[in-house]
């Protein structure tokens, strides 16, 4: 019985290994990372910030130990399924239109811009390498089996709440537009390389009229023990037919925001993460009057608030940030897009409202 016992404790470790390390994705190799030598953001076989990045473990609000509670339903979710629009394919038209946006909830989107389909930062399930880890608060408005043909898949980095394996395999048929070194993890889950392209910051992509380049960020990139900064983050600057978009990935506020309002804006929108700031770790999140100040720096004057309604990632109350952000913007002339998961807007000309403030509560 301690033989049987024993070698199925093997065989369950084996199998457990073998599935993370599928999750987890494989990393860049030797000589993937000697082509990154020369990147003035490249260092002793690393990606760097370009400022220096800080934490406070005394600091963390809600206690060190509070990490624990990502383990579980957080005490600061909802206590209620979050409004949403259902999706399915055929809520979307063949030919993308013009100008149209769907959020999804937390980072993930749908844009339609000039006849191509973009779809940024895909995540259906939740924050972690296993299902218990960063539950969401509620399902997402469409189920990855229900998304419509895409045209480009942007992703920012590889954390877990903006790059997920089988939504990436359901959509292998796209274009991938992705910061350096995720090209690694992509063809081991199946995609073929001709379909990936990787830029770095200020480089760009290029296809019929579209740009998109990759801009820095203050953040890092880990998602497993052993890869910490072997790959890029990115934010992006989208241009196509006289819009110019900019599509924020994680990043604490630093002078990047005003270097590249000076050199790819003004925006015609910009789309800012605005949750999981926490004084432990000040420098990789935007806090809510920070939003603000990059917006301001971006040259933009209106702001699609991201990285919120779907996971706590920062202890902190489920809708306190986008509250915040609100705020901050009166007086200044930053409007904020608040769409109801799910919703089509058409940015600078569909009214939302605080649908939160609209709900019942008890």
């Amino acid at each position: 019985m301690f033989i049987y016992l024993t070698l199925l404790a093997l065989a369950a470790a084996i199998c457990g290994f073998v599935y993370l390390q599928s999750i987890f994705g494989d990393t860049p190799s030797k000589q993937d990372l000697a082509t990154y030598q020369q990147l003035p953001y490249f260092e002793n076989g690393q990606f760097k910030s370009p400022e220096p990045i800080t934490y406070h473990f005394d600091k963390v609000q809600g206690g060190t130990l509070s990490v624990f509670k990502f383990l579980k339903k957080s005490p600061y979710a909802p206590r209620f399924e979050l409004p949403k629009i259902e999706l399915a394919k055929d809520s979307f038209p063949k030919m993308p239109d013009n100008f149209a946006l769907y959020w999804l909830g937390h980072s993930s989107a749908i844009m339609d811009l000039n006849g191509k389909r973009f779809i940024f930062d895909p995540v259906f399930d939740n924050a972690g390498p296993l299902p218990f880890i960063v539950p969401r608060y509620g399902k997402a408005p469409i189920a990855r089996d229900d998304l419509p043909p895409i045209d480009y898949v942007v992703l920012t980095h590889n954390h877990y709440d903006h790059m997920e394996k089988k939504t990436l395999q359901a959509l292998k048929n796209a274009r991938f537009i992705v910061p350096l070194g995720l090209k690694a993890a992509l063809k081991g889950w199946g995609i073929a390389p001709q379909n990936i392209t990787e830029i770095g910051w200020d480089e760009t992509f290029e296809d019929n009229g579209l740009s998109i380049t990759g801009l820095a960020g203050k953040h890092y990139s880990v998602r497993s023990f052993l890869d910490r900064h072997k790959t890029l983050w990115n934010s992006y600057a989208i241009k196509s037919d006289g819009r110019n978009i900019f599509w924020g990935g994680d990043t604490g506020y630093g002078k990047h925001f005003k270097h590249i309002g000076q050199i790819y804006g003004p925006f015609d929108f910009a789309a800012l993460e605005i949750d999981a700031w926490n004084p432990g770790w000040p420098d990789i999140h935007l806090f809510p009057r920070e939003v603000i100040k990059a917006a301001q720096d971006l040259k933009t004057t209106l702001v699609l608030p991201i990285h919120w309604g779907v996971f706590d990632l920062a202890l902190h109350p489920w809708h306190e940030s986008v509250d915040l952000v609100i705020k901050e913007a009166q007086g200044t002339p930053i409007q904020i897009m608040t769409p109801v998961m799910g919703e089509k807007i058409v940015p600078g000309e569909t009214p939302t409202q605080k649908w939160w403030d609209l709900l019942a509560w008890d």
